[in-house]
């Protein structure tokens, strides 16, 4: 499959990059400064924002799958709604297949689900933050496209686990404490939820393999 990363060179994207090579895939690297991206086999790497239309649309036309990895200052309180619109846009204008955002657990009603700590860190120091991003995965689900949203729990630069937990949000009942997930496993999880078709039009929780509990 043709997998267009936007956000290629963070944490996450970069990561997303190397599984989707690793699992065989055609990957296209859409990134601000493609100096930060290292040339791989099977591997384009095209320079672009992510609120340039015309250029996303270019890179994203045959792609059979969009993730998008971009976040901005856990102070700017609009930055997801201001450029998703424009990402939204470039997808549909380019026939693109699913477009799969990267959320953050504690988003919206996803909160509901999170242990008392976590939702007293997430109320005091995050919530602008995560309010921006529960606007743009509502303005996704909108859309109609056809789209999934992932939402990671903490995420670390670690060895990567033996396993990941990745579960549809809606069979999710609880999850305790405050799981935190090396980024290699993150990643291994967007590649599958880009490319399965059970994940289309759902919202996936990506956690430890223990950390979730089922409704």
């Amino acid at each position: 499959m043709k997998i267009v990363i936007v956000g290629a060179a963070g944490n996450v994207g970069s990561h997303t990059v190397t599984e989707a090579l690793r699992a065989g895939h055609e990957v296209t690297a859409y990134v601000r400064r493609p100096e930060r991206v290292a040339p791989r086999p099977g591997l384009t790497v095209v320079a672009g924002d992510a609120t340039d239309t015309v250029a996303l649309t270019a890179a994203a036309t045959g792609a059979d799958a969009v993730v998008v990895s971009i976040t901005g200052s856990t102070k700017d309180a609009t930055f997801m709604q201001r450029t998703l619109p424009s990402v939204i846009d470039a997808a549909r204008a380019a026939g693109a297949g699913r477009l799969v955002l990267v959320s953050v657990f504690g988003a919206g009603d996803t909160a509901a689900k999170a242990s008392g700590f976590a939702r007293l860190v997430y109320r005091l120091a995050l919530r602008r933050f995560l309010a921006d991003k529960a606007a743009a995965d509502a303005q996704l689900i909108a859309s109609g496209l056809n789209y999934a949203i992932a939402y990671p729990v903490n995420l670390k630069q670690a060895e990567p686990l033996p396993e990941t937990g990745i579960a549809l949000l809606r069979d999710v009942d609880r999850v305790p404490g405050l799981p935190t997930l090396p980024y290699g496993n993150a990643a291994a999880a967007l590649v599958e939820i880009a490319t399965q078709p059970g994940y289309a039009g759902e919202r996936v929780l990506v956690t430890t393999p223990t950390g979730w509990r089922a409704v």
